[in-house]
């Protein structure tokens, strides 16, 4: 007899781990998740790699069936009309934000310019939060690529703090004497050599529609404030047409998800979510870096449920991507519930076969033997008759340990089925069908128009700046 699988709110903040090929059932659960959320007020960030409008309505419909339409965030790169307003920058110290907008150049390249740009990205991340005004991603690219914005900095910062020292250390070392006038200016040569691959990378965060979407300086995304009020924040990643530009800001996101988890941290345990707040995040091995290793183990004690989604094993500790096997150890080890649908990769159904362990069974083997002897008969040496007869029967026990799941039982798992491994045991389950009426035409989601708020704006002053300032 079939019988509901229910995982109580503690188990669940010991997060999840999900893996399935394409077409095996993974869109259906992840909505059976989130209906489920939705159903008991809880509040969730569902990363999507697909960024379809069906998606969208998807979601959307979910939330309007549990009377939650209003409590919706969408974030899309992609489409600005199709979004709400995010800043990824506003939250942190500078060291937070100057690592958060390294992820964008990752670990590859000289290790000279990377150093040069940290120190660079650090001493106006520094400054700019010491000032104490918001700044975005089209801030940033004019600063990086700007004398007269640097100098603009130079001139309204401060001038009796630290961040100021250390901002105008990083500006003097650009200088150099011009030729013609002989006055100290911004060597472009420098600033190319100091910023030029991120000055690269932030260009896609500071125009088209993603500018529309990520550098607003009061927006109506915060991840602090979403987890706090069971917000239900969906966000479109275009993994199909821009996958580097998506996973470079998924990246950038779960960073901005770490700092808020840091923060919840430090707030008495009654004012965490409740119930556990639910970060569902497909196509995770797209966009996972070692530095995320440790939001699996502090997200635990802020009570939030983090929900990662792979399609192999192995993409955990690709090389190509800076993971390792280590990291794929403790994203394995941290996520205490995993659940599989039906796999393709003989690998990935060998390692959860592993993963689901092993287990004492008995195996029973029985043989039967049987004889039979003849002699002549006594009227006709051609007659044969029965002289003796025997059967024997044997039965032999033995027990071992063997796969709790065999790796066949993986690829063998139709359209829906799965098998969930966990503290209270291996079951093989059944995921209903969830149907969604969507309706066509405009999607319609929640905006709203947040009050001015003064920021940096850089990018609108620079008709001020002159070559060398005043």
């Amino acid at each position: 007899m079939a019988q509901d699988l229910n995982l109580p709110a503690d188990l669940l903040n010991r997060h999840c781990l999900g893996i399935a090929a394409t077409g095996g059932g993974k869109s259906n659960f992840l909505n059976l998740i989130l209906k489920q959320q939705m159903m008991r007020g809880g509040g969730c960030i569902h990363i999507d790699g697909k960024n379809s409008k069906d998606a969208i309505r998807e979601f959307l419909t979910l939330a309007e069936q549990h009377n939650r339409w209003q409590d919706v965030r969408i974030i899309n790169i992609d489409e600005a009309t199709l979004s709400n307003t995010y800043n990824p920058l506003l939250r942190g110290d500078a060291e937070e934000l100057t690592t958060r907008i390294m992820l964008l150049i990752g670990n590859g390249g000289d290790s000279f310019f990377r150093s040069q740009a940290s120190k660079g990205l650090g001493a106006i991340s520094g400054l700019v939060k010491r000032m104490g005004i918001p700044f975005s991603f089209a801030d940033l690219s004019v600063l990086m690529g700007s004398e007269g914005a640097l100098r603009y900095l130079l001139r309204e910062a401060p001038k009796d703090t630290r961040e100021y020292v250390d901002y105008k250390m990083f500006f003097d070392q650009l200088l150099e004497a011009d030729r013609r006038t002989g006055a100290m200016i911004v060597s472009e040569k420098k600033l190319q050599h100091t910023f030029g691959d991120l000055l690269g990378k932030l260009a896609a965060y500071a125009r088209g529609q993603a500018r529309d979407v990520l550098n607003a300086y009061n927006p109506e995304v915060d991840l602090l404030q979403a987890i706090n009020e069971n917000l239900l924040v969906y966000v479109a990643l275009p993994m199909l047409s821009k996958a580097e530009v998506a996973s470079d800001f998924a990246k950038i996101f779960l960073s901005d998800l770490r700092t808020a988890v840091g923060q919840l941290q430090n707030v008495p345990p009654e004012q965490r979510p409740n119930p556990t707040f639910l970060c569902l995040m497909d196509e995770f091995s797209s966009y996972a870096m070692p530095t995320l290793a440790p939001l699996f183990e502090q997200a635990r004690s802020a009570n939030i449920c983090l929900f990662p989604f792979i399609q192999t094993v192995s993409s955990l500790s690709d090389k190509e991507r800076g993971l390792s096997i280590d990291f794929a150890q403790k994203i394995i080890g941290n996520t205490w519930n995993k659940i599989s649908f039906v796999l393709k990769d003989p690998e990935s159904c060998e390692q959860m076969s592993k993963i689901a362990g092993q287990a004492l069974k008995e195996f029973v083997s029985k043989s039967v033997s049987e004889n039979i002897g003849f002699a002549s008969g006594q009227q006709d040496a051609s007659m044969l008759i029965t002289s003796n007869r025997g059967r024997g029967i044997s039965t032999s026990t033995r027990v071992e340990y063997d796969a709790v799941a065999r790796p066949e039982d993986f690829s063998n798992l139709k359209a829906g089925e799965g098998i969930y491994m966990g503290p209270r045991g291996v079951y093989k389950i059944r995921v209903p069908l969830l149907k969604l009426n969507q309706q066509g035409g405009d999607i319609v989601f929640p905006k709203f128009r947040m009050p001015a708020t003064p920021g940096l704006a850089v990018a609108e002053k620079y008709h001020m700046f002159s070559a060398t300032g005043g």
